[in-house]
């Protein structure tokens, strides 16, 4: 009987030093990590640093993903300059694990929507963003990588012309649902089609438009019997884009395909096939942009919702594990000596491979055994 009690202490005690060297490398990234968002931030206090690292732990666990994984993202926020990286870091980490995108795209597409829309960096704000868009992936299968794609691409020549975010997401939404184009081919094919009714001189996807190209939209959508200029207040401007594409689309939609003024539209937008495509889905299914349109709106809590499903697997579950496994580590060894050891991991392993040297084997044990025990737990469920 004794003899078994030691092998189980024995194994116990082999089991948590297998583990506590895995926490060690993650450890050792988590303050490198650190370290590096030191040197990019200088106004960061070592209580911020502190308070930082001991956050990562349950906001990384919340989303299921690595504490060095937030860490990352907050480092990138910083670089960028946002003042709530935090924050931002956050929302990056639960749009990576709740629609399977990269942590460059993820960061990509927040950026886009904050900066061209003018959010400030307002977490409640980008948070009202991935609602509507969560809810419209959701509804229409529609692949969250491409709309990320596509607003990065449109989203500045969107916002010059006038569209907000909920247009441009509900618009690019539409044409990734009844085209074949990529993330990018449609943003970029949007962005082509908004110089024309904003009525912009420039190149765009590698095409110039100059004045005649201009003018030669102009008098296609004249032919149609809509006009690109409206009077307010006895001042003569152009109509918002989405209210040209709504006159147009009435008249469109009633004639025959090879009709010349239909045709005439479509050639109008220059020679690059994808403008004609994406300038032909949005006029024939301008009643599916105005459904996403409401449905974006009526978003709210979609993206929260789904964020904690997609935590709730199997591999959520390790990467929790993992990070209390990479805290508790921390809070057992010296933080001095972990500070000294992170230029090297064989001098983390060798603070590891002490612990028990250094502290009671049995207190040890009863420190850990409840981990332990969770994990058993998690293993069974």
């Amino acid at each position: 009987m004794a003899d078994n009690k030691l092998f189980s202490i024995g194994t116990l005690l082999s089991l948590i030093k297998d583990n506590a060297r895995q926490a060690a490398g993650e450890l050792k990234e988590v303050y490198a990590l650190l370290s590096e968002l030191h040197n990019t931030n200088r106004t960061l206090s070592q209580t911020d640093l502190t308070r930082i690292g001991e956050n990562a732990v349950d906001t990384a666990s919340k989303y299921g993903r690595s504490t060095a994984e937030y860490l990352s993202a907050v480092l990138n926020a910083n670089r960028m300059g946002h003042k709530n990286a935090e924050g931002f870091a956050e929302l990056s980490l639960a749009l990576q694990n709740t629609c399977d995108i990269s942590a460059d795209l993820a960061m990509q597409y927040l950026l886009a929507a904050d900066h061209a829309f003018a959010m400030n960096g307002s977490v409640k704000e980008l948070t009202q963003t991935l609602d509507g868009t969560c809810r419209l992936t959701d509804r229409h299968a529609l692949s969250m990588s491409k709309l990320a794609e596509g607003l990065t691409a449109v989203s500045m020549q969107a916002a010059a012309s006038g569209m907000d975010v909920q247009e441009t997401t509900a618009a690019l939404s539409a044409l990734l649902a009844t085209t074949e184009l990529s993330g990018s081919e449609t943003g970029n094919a949007l962005a082509g089609l908004l110089t024309y009714l904003q009525q912009i001189t420039g190149t765009i996807n590698g095409t110039e438009i100059d004045a005649a190209s201009l003018s030669d939209y102009e008098n296609a959508c004249n032919s149609l019997g809509v006009s690109l200029y409206e009077t307010k207040k006895g001042i003569i401007g152009l109509k918002e884009p989405m209210q040209i594409v709504k006159e147009l689309s009435e008249t469109y939609c009633t004639l025959d395909r090879t009709n010349s003024k239909r045709t005439s539209l479509l050639e109008a937008v220059g020679s690059d096939p994808d403008q004609a495509s994406a300038l032909d889905a949005l006029l024939t299914n301008y009643s599916l942009y105005e459904k996403m349109l409401q449905e974006y709106a009526n978003g709210t809590g979609s993206f929260a919702a789904e964020a904690e499903k997609a935590a709730d697997t199997w591999e959520g579950s390790l990467n929790r594990l993992s990070n209390t496994w990479t805290d508790t580590v921390r809070k057992l060894v010296p933080t001095d000596a972990v500070i000294t050891a992170v230029n090297g991991l064989n001098g983390i392993l060798s603070v590891i491979n002490n612990i028990t040297d250094k502290t009671n084997a049995f207190s040890t044990v009863g420190a850990l055994s409840g981990l332990l025990m969770y994990t058993k737990g998690i293993g069974e469920a």
